[in-house]
């Protein structure tokens, strides 16, 4: 991937760039600059695990020592697929002629080559830095791999409650953007999810109802957006609020999760507020797949949380009553949250190939859109875009503060 220097302009970023993160792209510019979840440390087992990240088909594995490694999946050899290779002596060894590489893509052996031979010692394969950090692996996959910048120190994966999970892995076969700036329309919570968790709640005055829905606002933060919705609380000069954060490049942190699909006592949110940290990591394979790596966080009361938060979400079935002559592919899917998510998401087409008619409802995602044109513009300028690190804060802890509860009018 071309380096871009500080001096150097963009020729101008549209909306039909963001959900494209190939690379040479312009998103794909972008997002290789900060750290990108690629899995997990309980599903990497002792066996090479084919990933595609942002366009490139990788091979992930930890050898022996435990250090773990992300290296292009065909062996630059002949092009065998790494992805069935032996872990051994040291690292990832090519099944077809034995090619040896460790976790920084430096080739080791070459069996079949004279013993004085050091070709070997000119080979480097293509490999990328990870870290792991609460259960999570991370690689970067920008420019300077020899001295990235830090990887930021995410809450909910190193300030950890009672409570914590990492749940397992979800795989979408549509865009991720779309996935991504779905936070930044908070409108659709009242009307695509009224059959399911959202509609179904009672606190906050019906907070989300359909026919009278939360008052919006939209905040930008150094981080990315913050969602704000509020509605009058039950003593004057006090108010509802249930907020959601999108951080760059592509987390989303919601904080309702326990009085939606929890089904949290009502009082209990009035009194002590939302105790659940739930982030999402998205992660695009290509343009038309992603990945959602998710991490829990709970600091109430409530035992085993996070076993009766998954009884319950097993419960969400959908509630339409599915015809013998419906065919379509998603039915049904009214009355669960994920369901109804897929259809309208997964079915939208790309961001800048679609045709849209923008209302004052969608100021939103309008808003969120610029925030990630500045953040690409930025970055392919040589500049440090919106929820990257810098090496001076590289020791603090990154916290999305995102209230769900009851508080004083007009407070944040």
């Amino acid at each position: 991937m071309a380096k871009v220097g500080a001096k150097k302009k963009s020729k101008g970023v549209t909306l039909a760039d963001i959900p494209r993160v190939g690379p040479g792209t312009p998103c794909g510019q972008w997002f290789r600059r900060y750290w990108i979840v690629v899995g997990t440390a309980q599903e990497l087992y002792d066996i090479p695990q084919a990933v595609k990240i942002l366009g490139e088909d990788l091979v992930l594995f930890r050898d022996q020592s435990g250090k773990a490694g992300l290296l292009g999946e065909h062996c630059p050899h002949r092009g065998a697929s790494l992805e069935y290779g032996d872990i051994e002596d040291g690292g990832l060894r090519c099944p077809y002629h034995g090619w040896l590489f460790n976790v920084h893509g430096q080739c080791l052996e070459m069996p079949a080559e004279p013993k004085e031979n050091k070709f070997c010692q000119k080979v480097k394969h293509l490999s990328y830095p990870v870290k792991e950090l609460g259960g999570l692996l991370f690689a970067y996959m920008g420019p300077n791999r020899d001295d990235p910048p830090p990887l930021p120190n995410y809450a909910p994966l190193v300030d950890r409650g009672n409570q914590w999970q990492i749940e397992p892995v979800r795989h979408a076969d549509y865009n991720w953007f779309n996935f991504f700036e779905n936070s930044a329309d908070p409108a659709h919570v009242c009307i695509l999810h009224r059959d399911a968790g959202y509609g179904q709640q009672s606190w906050g005055n019906q907070f989300f109802s359909y026919t009278e829905m939360p008052h919006f606002e939209f905040v930008e933060m150094d981080y990315g957006m913050k969602v704000v919705m509020t509605k009058p609380g039950p003593e004057l000069g006090t108010e509802f609020v249930d907020e959601m954060s999108l951080a760059l490049p592509s987390i989303v942190q919601v904080g309702d999760t326990e009085f939606v699909h929890a089904k949290v006592d009502a009082a209990a949110l009035i009194k002590a507020g939302s105790q659940c940290e739930h982030w999402m990591f998205v992660t695009p394979n290509d343009d038309d797949h992603f990945m959602l790596f998710t991490a829990d966080n709970y600091r109430g009361p409530e035992a085993n949380f996070f076993e009766k938060l998954k009884t319950l979400r097993a419960k969400e079935t959908p509630v339409q009553e599915e015809m013998p002559y419906d065919k379509r592919k998603f039915m049904p899917y009214k009355g669960n949250v994920r369901k109804e998510d897929l259809v309208t998401q997964g079915t939208q087409g790309l961001l800048g190939e679609r045709s849209e008619q923008l209302g004052v409802s969608d100021r939103g995602v309008i808003k969120f859109r610029k925030i990630v044109l500045d953040a690409i513009e930025t970055a392919l300028n040589g500049g440090q875009p919106k929820g990257m690190v810098g090496k001076k804060q590289a020791g603090e802890l990154y916290r999305l503060e995102t209230q769900v509860g009851l508080r004083a009018k007009g407070s944040n």
